[in-house]
Formats: structure tokens, C-alpha cells, sequence
């Protein structure tokens, strides 16, 4: 590898390339500091291109009595991401694609539906309202549902779009190398034997890879992440775009539904929610069929006969809840030395996480420099491919 200099250093230098990763390199970058993202792979690999794109605001976990802390947390998320998106907050995602400008709540009819729908609008009813039939869209007008619709205001991004949004701004920055970091009595530091990297910060935000290399770097003392497996459906030619939770009896959604375009234009109903708590090793098969019953139950009119099924295994990782079986209420930082290791816990929290990184930073008074070191001798990120391509 030909470089202008074998051993250059940075204010800051964070790893992994998802959504958490690329917020956190605008975001400090804004603020002044000389930042480089590094990549193994492709950008949004992962948890973050299989993320189906929903900034919650905490609505669907009132449901399930989860208000005190999550609900709470998340509530002013959407918020901060339409500011992004418009332009005007931490980041600029003026240039990501909106798929949905608010995630649906559809709850059957009868008892136990009309007891929800109650809870719902008591517990967030600024965030919540019906949705009148004849303001459905014309698919779910025409697809048998019965019951009630709630408008959450959750937006529903495309995320193919928001990493490259980001990545289009700070490519100069983003670059793909194998992990190679080594640790001495300063600190953290990157050696691939042709090239030295040193920053006054490591941040880790490579969620499945943080644990193995918080062990490699003798700083996993105290680390305590969970594994949540899942089998994520998707069905294939979708009759038209539907972005819903479908209520059930439990504490998650019968079933999460969000809609895709492959890239031949296709339709693509990504599926999670209860359908998807299920061992990554599952057959798919019953993956298969239990959606196919949650869709006849809410969308009874739709032909099931045109859909083609496939299931996406995930890993998905994060910092170890206090509550076990559920998301931590914020996202989860673990500091050891000149490493921080980082967990957003889920999409919408990514703004949170960059307060908190960068709350640490200040406490540490590692400011800003203001310069601009030249990464253009390394080879650029290339993009990860969405689950439905």
C-alpha cells in the first residue's frame, strides 16, 4: 500500500460503517473534529441494511407497558430525524428517500382491539389518531381489513438512501480496511504492518464484531451484550405498499410490515415482529407459514397466490438490557482506555447515541482540531446490497 505517510493519526476513528457508525462521522465532523470511518466490508452491512427503516417513537412498547423508560427515550427521536432529514438538525439527510411518512397501527375489531385502541390513545394520544376509512390507502381499503387504523407519526425511511445520503458527503472519509488494531501503553491503535493509525479516540460501533475485538484488545472487562436471533420474512410481489403494525394480544405486533422495491421494481412486504422471534436457524418454512396466516387474518382478501416468500436470518446484537428479553432503554456505551464501544440498540436511537458519544468526548476534553487529513490513498467503502436485491 503506497501512502503519503505510513503513520498518520486523527482526532477521532470509528469502526464500522452502519447507520450508528455513519451518524456518529457526520455528526462529529460537523462539530470540527478530523474524523475517518472505517469499513470491512460494505456500508450498511448488517444490522443496518436489514433494518426495515421505522424510527419509532416508542407507541408500539406503551402496548405492552413499557412506558416508564423506552417510550420515554424514543418519544422525541422522530423529532430529531425529521430535522435531518429537512436539513436543519445534527446531520444532514436532506437527500435520503422517506418511504412512509408514518408507520400505521392496525388493530382489529372487537374487545380485545377496542381495549388497545384505548390504552393507545390514553398513553400517547399527541403521537396517535384514527385514521378515518375513507382516508385509507386504497390496498388496505380493498385488502378485507376490519378494525381501526392509527396514525403513529412514525416515519419510515428507506435505508439504502440514508447511507448513502451520508456517505455522499463524507466518502473523502469513509474507507474500506480489514480490521488490524493493536493496543499498547497509549492506547488503541491501528497496525496493518503497511499503514499505522492512531486517534485520540477509537469509537467501535461495529455491533456484531465489538465484543470479539473489546476480547482482542484485553478491554471486554465489564462487557455485557445480548444476542436477539431473528428470521425476517419477506414476501415478494406485493399487491400494494403497506406499512403497518399488526396488533395482536401480546406484548410485540402479530407482525411488523414494511414495503421495499427491489431493484426491478418489485414490491416487497419486509416482515417482522412476532413472525420473526424465532431462532435464525429456523425452517423457513414455518417462517412461511405463519405468515401467511397473520396475512389472511389482517388482509383477508389479498391473493397470497402471487407472493414469493424468503427468510433473512440476523444476529442482531446490542448491549445487554437490565430486563431480560428486552431492549435496553437507550443505547448502550462501553469505555475502556481510548475506546469507546457502541450500541444504538435500535435505528431510531442513533441521534441519542451521537449526544452520548459525543458527552464523552467532552468530559474527556478531547475537542476538535479543525483539520482535514487527506485519506484519498485509501481505497473507498463500496455499499452493501439491500435484503430484498
Amino acid at each position: 500500500m503506497a501512502t503519503p505517510d505510513t503513520n498518520l493519526s486523527a482526532d477521532i476513528i470509528i469502526i464500522g460503517g452502519g447507520i450508528a457508525g455513519l451518524w456518529t462521522l457526520a455528526r462529529l465532523r460537523k462539530l470540527g473534529y478530523d474524523a475517518l470511518l472505517l469499513e470491512r466490508d460494505g456500508l450498511g452491512g448488517g444490522q443496518s441494511i436489514a433494518s426495515q427503516g421505522i424510527i419509532h417513537s416508542g407507541l408500539k412498547y406503551t402496548l405492552a407497558g413499557k412506558i416508564s423508560n423506552l417510550a420515554q427515550s424514543i418519544s422525541a427521536m422522530p423529532d430529531r430525524w425529521r430535522a435531518a432529514l429537512n436539513g436543519t438538525g445534527d446531520i444532514d439527510l436532506n437527500a435520503a428517500k422517506i418511504a412512509a411518512d408514518s408507520q400505521q397501527l392496525l388493530i382489529p375489531g372487537g374487545m380485545i382491539g377496542g381495549i388497545t385502541k384505548i390504552i393507545t390513545q390514553q398513553l400517547l394520544g399527541s403521537g396517535a389518531r384514527d385514521i378515518p376509512r375513507d382516508e385509507w390507502p386504497e390496498g388496505l381499503q380493498n385488502s378485507g381489513f376490519k378494525g381501526s387504523a392509527v396514525h403513529m407519526g412514525e416515519p419510515v425511511l428507506d435505508i439504502p438512501s440514508v447511507i448513502r445520503a451520508i456517505a455522499d458527503q463524507h466518502g473523502d472519509c469513509i474507507k474500506i480496511l480489514d480490521p488490524a488494531f493493536r493496543r499498547n501503553d497509549e492506547g488503541v491503535y491501528f497496525d496493518s504492518g503497511e499503514l499505522t493509525l492512531s486517534a485520540k479516540m477509537f469509537i467501535f460501533t461495529a455491533a456484531g464484531s465489538n465484543q470479539s475485538i473489546a476480547q482482542s484488545l484485553g478491554h471486554d472487562a465489564g462487557l455485557e451484550t445480548q444476542t436477539r436471533p431473528l428470521l425476517m420474512g419477506m414476501a415478494k410481489n406485493a399487491p400494494f405498499p403497506l406499512f403497518a403494525h399488526c396488533v395482536g394480544t401480546s406484548d410485540k405486533p402479530v407482525a411488523t410490515i414494511t414495503t421495499h422495491q427491489d431493484a426491478n421494481g418489485n414490491l416487497v412486504w419486509y416482515m417482522g415482529g412476532q413472525v420473526a422471534e424465532r431462532p435464525k436457524n429456523s425452517p423457513p418454512e414455518e417462517l412461511y407459514k405463519v405468515m401467511r396466516e397473520a396475512l389472511a387474518k389482517y388482509l383477508p382478501d389479498v391473493d397470497q397466490t402471487r407472493l414469493e416468500f424468503a427468510a433473512l436470518p440476523i444476529e442482531r446484537i446490542e448491549g445487554k438490557s437490565g430486563t431480560s428479553g428486552w431492549l435496553p432503554d437507550t443505547p448502550t456505551i462501553h469505555e475502556a482506555g481510548n475506546a469507546l464501544y457502541c450500541w444504538p440498540t435500535k435505528l431510531t436511537f442513533a441521534p441519542l447515541l451521537g449526544d452520548m458519544i459525543v458527552q464523552k468526548l467532552q468530559t474527556r476534553g478531547i475537542k476538535p482540531s479543525g483539520a482535514l487529513t487527506n485519506w484519498g490513498f485509501l481505497p473507498d467503502a463500496p455499499f452493501a446490497k439491500a435484503p430484498w436485491d
